[in-house]
Parts: C-alpha cells; structure tokens; sequence
C-alpha cells in the first residue's frame, strides 16, 4: 500500500532494496495535501540565486515544435565542405563599389551563395523536394526558404520561383522578404511552400554547424564563415587561402551520402569560379 501510494519511492538499502527503516519512515511520514494543477512551475535543480520563468509560447513555441518534428520523422546527416572563396570577395567588393542607384551594391556574400546554390540545384532533383506519405515530390522550380533571425524568433519567408530572378532581383527580393519578418509585415502565404532552406550563419563567425530540415523538405543549406586555410603547393610551399564552409543536411532517407557529396562538390565549384559561373 505505501509503495503504491507513492510514500516510498525507492530504499535506502544496497541496490536500491527496501530496508525496514524505510517502510516504518514513510508510515510515520504525514499525509500531504496534493497542489493545484498549475499552481507552480515544473521542479529544476536547486540552484542558488534569482531567476527568471519565462513561459515558451507563440513562435518560440512553433518553432519548437516544428524542430522537434523535423528530427522525429526525418534521418538527418549533415555533411560539411568549403570552396575558395577569392573570386567571391573579388565580386562582392566590385558590387559594393558601384553607384546604388545601379541595384548591385548591396549584394552580400550570402545572397551569391544562396543564388549559386539555387543555380546548381538544377541537376540535384533529390535536394529539390518534399517527402510526403512514402512519396519523393521533386520540383523543377526552386521555392527558395531563406532563415531570418527576428524578435521574435526564426521564420523561414520563400523566394518564389528562385531560379527565373536575376542576380539583383534575387537580392532585392530576400532583403524585402528579411524586412518584412522583421517588422512583422510578412505575408502568411510567404512562409511556407519552399523546396530547399538556406541558412547563413557566416557573418557570425561560424565555421560549422548543424541546420535541421524544414519539413517536408529533403535539405537545407548552412552558409559558415570565409577563414583564412593553409595551402601546400605541389613544391611544398605553405600558404593561406580564404575559404568559405558549407553545411548541408539531407534526409537520409532518400538523399544518399554521394547525392549530397555531388551537391556539394558542384556547389564549391561554382563559387569557386563564380565570376564565370554567372554568365553561363
């Protein structure tokens, strides 16, 4: 009856055993009137000190449970790469000298990157896709999610028909689809339906993480850092090179490790020589 009750939750004896000691303790033990549902917070460990209880609610909440989804129903694997990043910096400060009134100025590393990977998808159909109910949908049209860090938390806003835009049109319209998650302006509409994530946490300092799918999609793309690498020429000369990384996850589950490897492998190509790549 006292084990049932709850008053005796394990002994004190070797292994955990029950000892007399126990039995006739929790016996005398007095009866205690059960809280109200709700009446406080879930017990943490007792740690010294102020604190603050902030309940998670709203996107946080979404977000959440979004995540928690999406690593339950999905084989994620990450894979991590890098390119030489020279000829991407070249571009950039090329774009940033130009006169603003031109739409060129404020292309950023993450907009090229995030248009060269729209760009190779196109032979990657795998990476282009949702699973849904035992189904591989591949699109032939990019729906571009781009991660943007709010207030309020992550929201993921879709550059519809990625591939058709322009380099310029394509940064203007990531920056204008940023400001409006931002500002809490964001069209409903616009925040689902992509086919493929890009994720930039470069400008961080990070040189390699993790990003989880956002369901139902089959990848997600992660920007990391540019950082100086050493190089050794067919001489044996030591030297540095800037690089930047990529992360990538995929559904394991129908993305195998070579289809990713492939991605990627075409992805730093084209950054590689991004200059080129662009007028093609």
């Amino acid at each position: 009856k006292l084990w049932k009750s709850g008053k005796v939750a394990a002994g004190t004896g070797l292994g955990g055993r029950l000892r007399v000691a126990d039995v006739l303790a929790a016996a005398s033990a007095p009866e205690s009137s059960p809280a109200p549902a709700g009446a406080n917070p879930p017990a943490g460990p007792e740690i010294p000190g102020p604190h603050e209880d902030q309940p998670i609610r709203g996107i946080r909440k979404i977000i959440a449970e979004r995540m928690l989804s999406s690593l339950r129903n999905s084989a994620q694997i990450t894979l991590n790469s890098s390119a030489p990043a020279a000829r991407l910096l070249a571009m950039r400060a090329r774009f940033k000298a130009t006169a603003p009134e031109n739409g060129y100025s404020g292309i950023t590393i993450g907009d090229l990157v995030a248009y060269a990977a729209v760009r190779v998808l196109a032979s990657h159909p795998k990476l282009n896709a949702h699973v849904l109910d035992g189904i591989l949908r591949s699109y032939s049209q990019v729906h571009l999610g781009i991660a943007v860090d709010t207030p309020r938390g992550l929201m993921v806003p879709t550059i519809r028909d990625a591939g058709s835009l322009s380099l310029r049109e394509f940064s203007a319209r990531s920056k204008k689809l940023a400001a409006d998650c931002i500002s809490g302006s964001i069209a409903p509409d616009l925040l689902s339906g992509g086919t493929f994530t890009v994720t930039n946490l470069g400008a961080f300092g990070i040189e390699s993480f993790t990003p989880v799918l956002n369901e139902p999609q089959t990848a997600i793309l992660g920007i990391d850092a540019i950082a100086p690498c050493p190089t050794l020429d067919s001489e044996g000369s030591i030297g540095a090179e800037m690089r930047i990384g990529f992360s990538l996850t995929v559904d394991h589950r129908v993305v195998d490790g070579a289809d990713a490897a492939r991605y990627l492998k075409d992805l730093a190509d084209f950054v590689a020589s991004i200059d080129l790549a662009l007028l093609s």
